[in-house]
């Protein structure tokens, strides 16, 4: 992984003191794992200089073709869609505009001819996807098939989308992320409600995911003889890749499965963390560029603390033994990730830990029931997709309730220097509980946990508090009315809301043009909101000058000069 992250081509003073160092170590009588792993890091820091070079942007140019969708069309905020295709063998993310609608029914390995300007370079994030710059669309026409194996992928995709329909817009785009990782007709409440929660890896596929699709398919395997069971075994693992789009945490988990499963066969055992490390190591010998994604990060991170800290955890936690080995897990992925995410993303929210272990037992038996009841839904329609669906609804209600509180009720956040020092404190309980130190690690978890206890409690007490911060004005100490100076997605602002413990606004003040999708996600989160904006806005009232308007016991003045809408306390 190190190799990987620096991808740089080893010059040759540095060939010859790894050739040194290792004939050294090998004539000291050192074991072999040394020399191989500074060979193999070598190897990975060229490999991913060559792919890095590889997504070297070419200059701004027309380009005409047929562009093979490498990952299905997601809606952009301000309308049309975007997605990653593959054009004279290149791959580009191409945005289409909103009168492109044949694109929106398109999935991934179909294809459209397009016409279009390419701009780059890409940015650091695309080109960790291989993709070199962006291509403007303005023209489309014919579309393709996709092959056969990917034909019945996005199949089996329809189908259950199809089944799925009965529960409603929100709770079918629920389940289709929760099954195959398909996020794109999720609102931007839902996505922050979850984010809130801490269960966002929920909304994508993950190793869970993988697990209970071989549960799922375990009854009809053990059915097989042997020299069956394992080819079939490998075809799903691969097939579901595929149906997740290879998202970087199924690649990890069926790497795994995989790998374990060939090892059975031989009649051997990998303990976990070995084959955690040869997975890895497979996967960047494959795709180097996998070490930059986030969802590789954590994938990897989350499972190095459940196989190393989940057992001692579970061992000094009080309660019945599912539970302990639930909150074992939880309490270890989330320690294994912290320091990730806080490099990443920023404050991660104190609500991961409670939210992880109400939703946990919904979410195993959601996903299992998903793909195997959501496809008989799928293929037996009406009325029977809604009886089978019904065990779905539950477990989504259940689920989505769970994240709703969390986003309407923040328990607070934890920073760079608390999110670390939780960490190291979790780590250490599980150190002093393998070590056979049950009584101090119990102290310190209790510690740790009442700490955890004492920030959600002094912030569910606390008010928002006026003045601004990240493009916010609180004109009150409650948080009844708020100016929005600049512009957000609705993703970001619900987030900002979030963030500075808004939890019922009266009055929502935009200084610049709402747009509809930012209005609706607010009232979708709060519910009734006065929302008041400048000429231009869309879903949202346009006051005349010097309009008062009477809010949470106080006047307000609402001017509108030069297009600009301001608002400021009349009295006292």
């Amino acid at each position: 992984m190190a190799g990987a992250l620096v991808a740089r081509w080893p010059s040759g003073q540095v060939l010859l003191v790894v050739a040194g160092v290792s004939t050294a170590w090998l004539i000291a009588g050192g074991r072999r794992l040394w020399p191989t792993a500074l060979l193999v890091g070598l190897a990975l820091s060229a490999l991913g200089a060559h792919a890095w070079s590889g997504t070297a942007g070419r200059p701004d140019a027309g380009v005409e073709g047929m562009a093979r969708l490498v990952g299905d069309p997601k809606p952009m905020p301000g309308g049309g869609w975007r997605a990653e295709v593959r054009v004279h063998g290149m791959r580009f993310d191409a945005e289409f505009g909103a009168a492109h609608t044949a694109v929106s029914r398109l999935l991934a390995g179909e294809g459209v001819w397009v016409r279009g300007r390419t701009e780059g370079p890409a940015r650091r994030w695309q080109r960790s996807r291989h993709v070199i710059g962006t291509i403007t669309v303005v023209e489309v026409g014919a579309t393709s098939p996709a092959g056969p194996v990917s034909g019945l992928a996005n199949m089996l995709r329809r189908t259950l989308a199809s089944g799925a329909e009965p529960l409603g817009p929100e709770a079918s785009a629920l389940l289709s992320g929760l099954v195959v990782g398909d996020d794109r007709s999720q609102s931007d409440r839902t996505a922050d409600d979850f984010r809130a929660a801490g269960l966002g890896h929920l909304l994508a596929v993950s190793g869970q995911n993988v697990a209970f699709v071989l549960a799922a398919a375990g009854p009809l395997l053990h059915r097989l003889r042997y020299r069956y069971r394992l080819p079939l075994a490998l075809l799903l693992l691969g097939f579901f890749a595929l149906v997740t789009r290879f998202e970087p945490s199924v690649l990890r988990a069926t790497a795994m499965a995989g790998g374990s499963a060939l090892a059975a066969a031989r009649g051997r055992s990998l303990g976990g963390l070995r084959l955690l490390a040869v997975s890895v190591v497979a996967l960047l010998l494959i795709d180097p560029l996998l070490v930059h994604r986030a969802a590789f990060q954590l994938s990897v991170a989350a499972s190095a603390g459940i196989l190393l800290a989940s057992r001692p955890l579970a061992s000094v936690l009080p309660g019945p033994g599912m539970l302990r080995e639930t909150a074992g897990v939880t309490l270890a992925a989330q320690a294994a990730v912290a320091p990730i995410l806080l490099a990443s993303f920023g404050p991660i929210p104190v609500a991961a830990i409670p939210a992880n272990l109400l939703a946990a037992p919904a979410a195993g038996p959601l996903m299992i029931w998903g793909i195997t009841g959501g496809l008989l839904a799928g293929l037996l329609g009406p009325p029977f997709d809604w009886i089978l669906h019904l065990p779905s609804a539950v477990g989504l209600w259940w689920i989505a309730e769970v994240a709703r509180l969390a986003g309407r009720w923040s328990l607070g956040l934890i920073g760079t220097v608390a999110g670390i020092a939780v960490s190291l404190a979790v780590a250490t309980v599980a150190v002093l509980s393998e070590r056979g130190s049950a009584v101090p690690a119990r102290r310190l978890l209790a510690v740790l946990l009442i700490a955890l206890a004492s920030i959600s409690t002094l912030t569910v007490m606390a008010s928002p508090g006026a003045g601004t911060r990240d493009g916010l004005r609180l004109l009150d100490d409650s948080g009844t009315v708020v100016v929005v100076d600049r512009r957000y997605s609705a993703e970001r602002l619900l987030e900002s809301l979030r963030i500075r413990g808004v939890r019922s606004p009266s009055l929502i003040v935009f200084r610049e043009p709402v747009p509809p999708w930012l209005s609706s996600a607010v009232v979708e989160r709060y519910g009734p909101v006065r929302i008041v904006g400048p000429p231009g806005s869309a879903d949202a009232e346009v006051p005349l000058d010097s309009t008062v308007l009477h809010v949470a016991g106080q006047a307000w003045l609402l001017d509108l000069g030069n297009g600009i809408l301001s608002v400021r306390r009349l009295g006292p």
